[in-house]
């Protein structure tokens, strides 16, 4: 007989099979099986036990497994989940090989913990059936460890969650859409354009430090109240990285569309669990299209950027507005400087120069991070998944800096305005005028009014899209001035509609072109202005959206 300091004694059966006998919380003697015959008894408790089988079973007790094999062998395709108040129980069992690699084993937490632990599981699960199996011997020894898990569980079987989570979707004209808000600059754009649209935006906030546990049981008391038909979300923000919450949405069959406005490949090419086939990839790039159907994503389409015409439109302009913003040529962006810096911190100095040979590269070639990599023969796949995606970023990052600066260079000598971050007194010597950053609701479209040739240069991680500006900037009936994108000729009409520069060389001639010709000026940007409220707004292209999404799965 072998006691422990929870006083568990080992004891063998009159059919010779072995039990355990334990002190109860109560200071008595307790036999956890029967001391006859621990097999037949199990095969008896579990007759009946009713359970269709599928879903989590959780089964609180371990003791020495007898009923844990007998359900295994009943429920083939249920997911046991043992939960063991006492961790020497558990411990005699696995030395005695009582243990089954197709359970998963919750062990001496405390109630709370352990509760917390099968919601973890059922969340990945897609809140899955819950049913609850008790060995009663085990629960009357340690009653006041497993009553306030039997309650809680209770609760979660008699509302029946799983079946509340899935719905019919798509149903409506009107449709209801949960909108995962993360702070980012298109959010309000996408809500605002799904409302003239005639659908109802629901707004989901995304917190950095909210744990997952909390953001899904968020997310489930929307989705019950609201019964979205889809949800909403910008560069796949508000997702884990381990794939729980693609999980939880595939398991409740709750299509996702996720709108990539930055290079997926530094956000989900690495991160395969977030494939599904409820998530469609919606891309501003074309050129990420092929990367993304070959990580496993079965709904890719191209989504190009586009403007809100409510806030970018032609305004007349005050003296005070004409003062601050008045100018013969302008630049408005980001230098990229502290982004690059904030990459490169995350990176081993050894991959500095490394780093720095890909982005002069990529700043004077048109090729993929993929090619100049290829090109320079460095060899990156050794790296840890965070350090490859840090270096492209970083790489990406430094080359867009080192582009734009030589584009904005060419400004010198015209009456210019640059607006941007801190990073731009660093870059550019004192014969340039600078001046702080503009917000983008309020001040940008007074600027793009103002300004008589706006200057754009695009993100390296755009390989063939547009941004925003190239739309803003029309929509206000401003006149651009924009490097030649491989996607721009699909939304625009070149040379009519839209001027570009193939090098920037070419940016001077053009400038003095156009400052020197009103009209023609004026012509290309009544063009563009048309082009934009036909066929680039937010309004099209969350219609495009809906449609696609409608048509992919719709009952």
């Amino acid at each position: 007989m072998v006691f422990t300091s929870h006083n568990i004694s080992l004891v063998e059966t009159k059919s010779g099979k072995p039990s355990l006998k334990v002190k109860g919380e109560d200071g008595s003697e307790k036999a956890l099986h029967s001391l006859y015959d621990p097999e037949a008894e199990a095969k008896s408790i579990v007759d009946a036990f009713q359970f269709d089988g599928n879903g989590i079973l959780v089964v609180l007790g371990l003791g020495f497994g007898y009923h844990i094999k007998e359900l295994l062998r009943r429920f083939p395709r249920a997911e046991l989940v043992v939960v063991e108040a006492v961790p020497e129980i558990y411990e005699i069992a696995k030395e005695r090989e009582e243990i089954s690699d197709k359970v998963r084993y919750v062990v001496g937490l405390s109630p709370e913990e352990a509760l917390r632990e099968i919601t973890r599981h059922q969340m990945k699960n897609g809140i899955a059936p819950v049913a609850v199996f008790t060995l009663s011997s085990a629960v009357s020894a340690f009653s006041d460890y497993y009553r306030p898990i039997v309650s809680a569980l209770k609760k979660t079987v008699s509302i029946r969650l799983w079946e509340r989570l899935k719905y019919p979707k798509f149903k409506n004209d009107s449709l209801v859409v949960a909108v995962l808000d993360s702070g980012y600059f298109l959010n309000v754009e996408v809500e605002k354009a799904l409302k003239r649209l005639g659908h109802r935006p629901v707004k989901i906030h995304v917190r950095r430090e909210q744990g997952s546990e909390a953001f899904v049981h968020g997310l489930i008391e929307k989705i019950i109240e609201f019964k979205p038909d889809f949800f909403l979300a910008l560069n796949h923000l508000g997702f884990d990285e381990e794939g729980a919450l693609t999980s939880f949405f595939n398991s409740i069959e709750m299509p996702v569309a996720s709108w990539y406005v930055d290079s997926p490949n530094i956000i989900v090419r690495e991160f395969k669990e977030n494939v599904s086939p409820y998530v469609s990839l919606f891309l501003w790039d074309k050129g990420y299209m092929d990367d993304m159907r070959s990580v496993g994503f079965e709904s890719v389409s191209y989504l190009p950027l586009a403007t809100d015409e409510t806030v970018f439109k032609p305004i007349k302009l005050s003296k005070k507005h004409l003062k601050a913003y008045r100018c013969d040529v302008g630049f408005v962006g980001n230098s990229m400087a502290e982004p690059t810096e904030e990459r490169l911190r995350k990176l081993r100095k050894e991959l500095h120069p490394l780093v720095e040979k890909v982005a002069r590269l990529l700043s004077t070639s048109r090729m993929s991070f993929e090619e100049a990599v290829k090109s320079l023969d460095i060899d990156i796949s050794h790296l840890p998944v965070q350090e490859r995606i840090d270096f492209e970023a970083a790489a990406i990052w430094r080359a867009t800096l080192l582009y734009r600066l030589s584009c904005v260079e060419m400004l010198k000598g015209f009456g210019h305005h640059i607006h941007g971050d801190r990073g731009w007194s660093k870059l550019l010597s004192k014969d340039y005028k600078l001046y702080p950053p503009l917000n983008y609701y309020r001040e940008l479209p007074l600027f793009y009014n103002a300004c008589r040739v706006n200057l754009n240069a695009t993100s390296l991680q755009m390989g063939g899209a547009v941004n925003q500006r190239v739309f803003d900037v029309p929509a206000c009936g401003g006149f651009l001035l924009t490097d030649q994108q491989e996607e721009l000729s699909e939304l625009f009409e070149e040379g009519k509609e839209v001027i570009t520069y193939k090098e920037k060389g070419e940016i001077p001639e053009l400038v003095r072109f156009y400052l020197d010709n009103s009209d023609k000026r004026k012509t290309v940007a009544q063009r563009a202005r048309d082009r934009v409220l036909s066929q680039h707004t937010y309004r099209h292209r969350l219609n495009s959206m809906i449609e696609s999404m409608r048509k992919r799965y719709a009952v």
